[in-house]
């Protein structure tokens, strides 16, 4: 179901519930007697009034309007704000009622009072939780703050039903007790409201959850080597993110194509990220990081199924023989060559070095992705090759080789002698 008509519709749930609740206890309270029932009747009018506000709030938060290129989102932010006065207002009042009013209620009908109060209590309580579970899902401060505030309407019946009880029994210090702590509930809700909106108003970073999300997610790309910066802020229920990365190559065009898959990749994997504004930088580097497909001290000529890599870097200060690592997919059935090229570009392979080219086209398209090298050296014996690999250490692009070799390989994939 789409987004913004799930919350127009939780959002109408609590305008029902609301009228409902209203004309309950205000009906309920003049039957009964109970003039705090009828009270309570009315502040829930002005719950109804909040719950109008918030269903207003979303409808035009999701407008698209010209001249606001980054959209209204932020009126939501506005709506809970909003909402968390009337909930220090709706403290302020229920602490009003009890401490400064000098009438006791006088119940004429006990029974139907506290069935409107218990109905009253369950009601409000069911719900408060279904909207809070539901605009945490849908990444809703309104609904979230309609939810605290929906809260504050079941502590004002315990209110009144502990008043109630209390005054029945003889006993109305009962209900002052409750008040007191009730109200540093609702008083302690309004200030989380307040501060989460103020934050999102002001501009403030986006929880650092999401910021190490994100920041997971674009270096889960190969070619991504490093993250220099994040930020982010909030914008209602949306989030606009902002950041500056490194990748492994100087190829313009293969930069953006990286760049569009991380982005895609941020937005399919983190929810509500309305905007992302990726800046990239070539990886400055100093030397070159060959491997070597190797097999018993010789050259392995089998690309995926070799037993083990040999690492070289050729750096300012020389050739410098890093080691060996065991071929990480060695014993896949399928896929290989392609799951070892992806393995390579996680290790910052700049080049490999191969005595015969990989059958197949799939390594070649995919080294050419991650913007790995290849060089072809047609030689078996390890030392000869490194010495060959050293008199000659530049790296071409992996199509470019095949278009130059492939006519005179031989169904191994040896090159023939010339």
């Amino acid at each position: 179901m789409d987004v913004v008509r799930e919350k127009k519709r939780i959002a109408l749930y609590s305008v029902l519930l609301n009228l409902f609740l209203s004309l309950l206890k205000i009906l309920t309270g003049i039957l009964s007697g109970s003039a705090s029932l009828v009270a309570d009747g009315i502040h829930s009018l002005g719950d109804l009034a909040a719950a109008l506000s918030v269903y207003a709030g979303i409808v035009i938060a999701n407008m698209k309007i010209k001249g606001f290129p980054y959209g209204l989102y932020k009126v939501e932010n506005i709506i809970s704000l909003a909402s968390a006065f009337a909930i220090f207002f709706a403290g302020f009042e229920i602490a009003r009622e009890v401490f400064f009013s000098k009438e006791i209620a006088r119940v004429s009908n006990l029974p139907l009072a506290l069935f409107a109060v218990v109905i009253t209590i369950v009601l409000t309580y069911l719900f408060s939780r279904y909207e809070r579970k539901k605009g945490e899902e849908l990444n809703s401060p309104s609904l979230i703050a309609d939810s605290e505030h929906i809260k504050t309407d079941m502590f004002s019946s315990i209110v009144v039903l502990v008043g109630i009880i209390g005054n029945y029994f003889g006993f109305p210090w009962i209900e002052k007790l409750a008040v007191a702590v009730i109200v540093l509930f609702i008083f302690h809700a309004g200030y989380e409201i307040t501060v989460e909106a103020l934050k999102v108003l002001l501009d403030a970073s986006v929880d650092r959850e999401t910021i190490d999300r994100v920041k997971e997610t674009l270096l889960s790309h190969p070619l991504v080597t490093r993250v220099k910066s994040i930020t982010g802020r909030s914008s209602g229920s949306y989030k606009f993110i902002e950041a500056e990365v490194t990748v492994a190559t100087n190829d313009l065009e293969k930069a953006h194509n990286i760049i569009h898959e991380v982005e895609a990749k941020v937005r399919r994997d983190i929810p509500f990220i309305e905007k992302i504004i990726i800046h990239f930088e070539p990886e400055e580097r100093e030397n070159t990081y060959y491997a070597i497909p190797v097999e018993d001290e010789k050259v392995c000529s089998r690309f995926g199924e070799c037993p083990q890599l040999l690492f070289i870097r050729k750096s300012e200060n020389g050739w410098n023989v890093e080691g060996k690592s065991d071929n990480p997919v060695r014993n896949r059935k399928t896929g290989r060559c392609v799951e070892l090229v992806e393995f390579l570009a996680r290790k910052g392979v700049d080049c490999v070095a191969v005595n015969s080219l990989p059958i197949g086209k799939g390594v070649i398209y995919a080294l050419s992705h991650y913007g790995i090298g290849m060089k072809l050296i047609p030689e078996d014996n390890l030392n000869l090759f490194i010495a060959k690999l050293k008199e000659d250490p530049v790296c071409e692009p992996p199509l470019a080789v095949w278009n130059s070799y492939a006519c005179d390989i031989t169904e191994g994939g040896k090159v023939e002698s010339q």
